[in-house]
């Protein structure tokens, strides 16, 4: 992810035939939407990201198709650790400024402007748009979508809460709702909130069973509350039903804990 990936899509990007109408049209927005839900969805693997850019590709709306690329770049710009490869963030607004050129005041494209700031760290500039585009659009779920990243990005519990759940009421579609709340859970278990981590990891799961990495995450959740069986009970179910590299290290974590844990006890019988 992050930067690897950006090098790979980049000249991908840059070789697609992307629709020549400069128009916005109503198609072109209704594709431009299933094609953000397609990035929404990334998680790691990158395919839903090739799914995107071809959604993008199809809409028949020029400022659509770049407002997407630009999206998808967004999205492949963080790295494992959280935080965003600049030269992702770079070519996703020189993809942006395109869209802009041809429609320079559609919110569900300039959201896309406050993202790259935020993730940037340009919280100031952020705000200034976001202000903007709430006035315009106060119910526009992408916009809402992005104000609960600006205030995760700045680790403010509760004015992410606050606005997780606005966009929740907004969201249109249940799988919507349920990525806003798995984000929510991310940012928790981040906060050093476990309890309140499980309790949407467990709700995500009930929907996504078969997600290793809603598994995982419900282990590293468990593991942060010292509740190693049970760790180790999701850690196993992350393993059938993937490969991810967080869960076999988390295997050797779990390992590792216990083993502390039991040359502490020896100490103590041994006093």
């Amino acid at each position: 992810m992050g930067e690897q990936l950006v090098n790979q899509l980049l000249p991908y990007v840059a070789k697609v035939t992307w629709p020549t109408n400069p128009t916005a049209t109503a198609q072109g927005l209704a594709t431009y939407r299933i094609g953000l839900d397609k990035v929404e969805s990334f998680s790691g693997d990158p395919r839903p990201l090739g799914e995107a850019i071809r959604i993008f590709q199809s809409g028949g709306s020029e400022p659509y198709a770049y407002a997407g690329a630009a999206y998808v770049l967004v999205a492949a710009s963080q790295e494992p650790d959280g935080s965003y490869a600049t030269a992702g963030l770079d070519a996703a607004m020189s993809w942006l400024e395109k869209a802009q050129a041809l429609e320079p005041d559609r919110a569900e494209i300039n959201m896309i402007e406050a993202l790259v700031y935020v993730y940037n760290g340009r919280f100031p500039d952020a705000r200034l748009v976001l202000d903007y585009l709430l006035d315009q659009e106060p119910s526009n779920y992408h916009v809402l979508r992005a104000e609960a990243a600006y205030w995760m990005q700045q680790g403010d519990l509760e004015q992410t809460q606050t606005a997780v759940e606005t966009a929740v009421a907004h969201a249109g579609t249940p799988p919507q709702r349920l990525r806003l709340r798995a984000q929510l859970g991310d940012f928790y278990l981040e906060a050093d909130q476990p309890d309140k981590a499980l309790e949407i990891y467990k709700e995500s799961v009930y929907f996504d069973a078969q997600n290793p990495l809603l598994w995982h995450k419900v282990s590293v959740a468990h593991f942060q509350k010292g509740e190693l069986d049970e760790a180790e009970r999701a850690n196993q179910q992350s393993l059938r039903l993937g490969n991810l590299a967080a869960a076999q290290q988390m295997t050797e974590r779990i390992k590792a804990r216990r083993r502390g844990e039991s040359g502490l006890l020896g100490g103590l019988f041994k006093r």
